[in-house]
């Protein structure tokens, strides 16, 4: 039976009021931000680790392959992502054979993806010399660069366990898991980087050593945890081999969140190469305001994921009563998140940017400049936090076609352009830049929202 095929009979799922269906977002919606927060600080641990052993140059050379590494894990997270809504069906018609079968439709896709990325990331020192990066930098950053080749390995199969316990709302196991993480992750730089006892220290290369070590005891740990939580008979184990026609649905589905997702952070990835053409006080301004937006886009993301199951869950159940409690209640939280946000940046604003900078007149300049962007970041938040549930509404729907092409283009057709031109030809510097960020934002969403209100177009995931 194909993963698109109806697994059982229809249920009715609960809450369904919309007080009811809002508990239920915010219960799923907090653990899956504090995960992002917790990923994120493994990712600033490392940044501070390295920076303050090396200096800048091994910092420089670990980024490099950091931030490469990043665009596939994206890219492959997202399209392991595409299991979500089968899951979720299959948990909610108690379909165990389902369950089991999509499982192993998982680590198919793993494995497919593992096969294409990570000969891709270990051959990379070699060949991005050839696109104009320092060949010197590429080489001082092979050997981490290889090491976060095989760390995708384990991370992928990281997703796919975290994509099983979200879309049956056990994220809060996955939350545990994570947490052990981050001072694992240090323990581990200290030692592979520094050496100890019989290891030998082997510079910035340990960082990566350790994310791959603390990558694969995490995913052993997510797997006996996932087999105990959530048990499957004997029976349904022995369910027949997958097929191709159990791994399309999910890439069909998948693969354009995986690119939508590859396109949002290419383009942020994109500003921060051109900032650094700009004069220091851009691009000091445009760091700060790109870590904080990192660190607030936990919110809208863990809106994305809640909104999705939930979705994912209505559909299953073909309940229209239920669809539009999800719909209303995840946008009724994306409004009041936004407000939160917005408040909780604004007030900081002024007293981040005084104290992140100096205050000789280049630090006076850049605190200035964050100062504005940081204020026109909360601000934007009424419009990023619908947008981000717009979309985990689609993809509960099966839909992501459609919002792949609104994401690119939102931030490269619209977001792009204006960028540039409001940076070089009105002469705005970096706040041309997030301008068109913005604005490249602002159109996703509205598109985003015209597809949601016009309604599910397949229930097979064809847009």
């Amino acid at each position: 039976m194909s993963v698109s095929e109806n697994p059982g009979p229809t249920l009715r799922t609960q809450p369904g009021p919309l007080a009811g269906e809002a508990r239920a977002l915010v219960r799923l919606a907090i653990p899956i931000m504090l995960i992002a927060l917790v990923n994120m600080g493994m990712s600033v641990t490392d940044t501070l680790m390295v920076s303050a052993a090396f200096g800048s140059e091994a910092l420089a050379a670990v980024a490099i392959g950091s931030d490469f590494y990043s665009i596939l894990f994206y890219l492959g997270a997202g399209t392991i992502g595409g299991l979500a809504p089968f899951y979720t069906a299959a948990v909610v018609k108690a379909d165990a054979a389902g369950r089991a079968r999509l499982e192993r439709t998982g680590q198919a896709v793993a494995a497919l993806l593992v096969a294409i990325v990570v000969p891709i990331v270990w051959t990379a020192p070699g060949w991005l010399g050839r696109l104009g990066l320092d060949p010197e930098l590429l080489a001082e950053g092979r050997g981490y660069t290889r090491a976060m080749a095989l760390t995708l390995v384990p991370m992928l199969g990281i997703m796919l366990y975290r994509t099983l316990l979200t879309a049956a709302e056990r994220p809060r196991v996955f939350l545990k898991v994570t947490a052990a993480m981050l001072p694992l992750n240090a323990l581990g730089n200290l030692i592979f980087m520094m050496g100890w006892g019989p290891i030998p220290a082997v510079g910035p290369t340990g960082a990566g050593i350790s994310s791959f070590v603390v990558a694969l005891a995490t995913l052993t740990a997510l797997i006996v945890i996932a087999r105990r939580t959530a048990p499957l008979p004997a029976a349904a184990r022995r369910a027949p081999a997958i097929g191709w026609h159990d791994v399309w649905p999910v890439l069909r589905v998948g693969l354009p969140i995986g690119i939508a997702m590859v396109t949002e952070l290419g383009v942020f990835l994109a500003a921060t190469l051109y900032a650094a053409r700009l004069g220091a006080a851009d691009v000091a301004a445009h760091t700060l305001t790109l870590r904080v937006a990192g660190l607030a886009y936990a919110v809208p993301t863990a809106l994305l994921q809640a909104a999705m199951v939930r979705m994912a869950r209505a559909e299953a159940a073909s309940d229209p009563a239920l669809r539009r409690s999800v719909t209303q209640a995840s946008f009724a939280l994306s409004l009041g998140a936004g407000a939160f946000l917005f408040l909780l940046i604004s007030s900081l604003a002024p007293p981040l940017a005084d104290g992140f900078f100096d205050m000789t007149s280049a630090g006076r300049a850049a605190a200035g400049l964050a100062a504005g962007l940081l204020l026109s970041l909360g601000t934007v938040h009424f419009i990023v936090n619908p947008g981000a549930v717009a979309a985990g509404l689609l993809r509960g729907r099966k839909d992501t076609r459609a919002p792949m092409a609104f994401t690119l283009a939102g931030y490269w057709i619209i977001g792009v352009p204006v960028g540039l031109w409001l940076c070089e030809v009105r002469e705005m510097g970096v706040t041309g830049i997030w301008i068109g960020l913005f604005a490249g934002m602002s159109a996703t969403t509205v598109l985003m929202l015209i597809r949601v209100a016009g309604g599910p177009s397949d229930r097979h995931g064809k847009s």
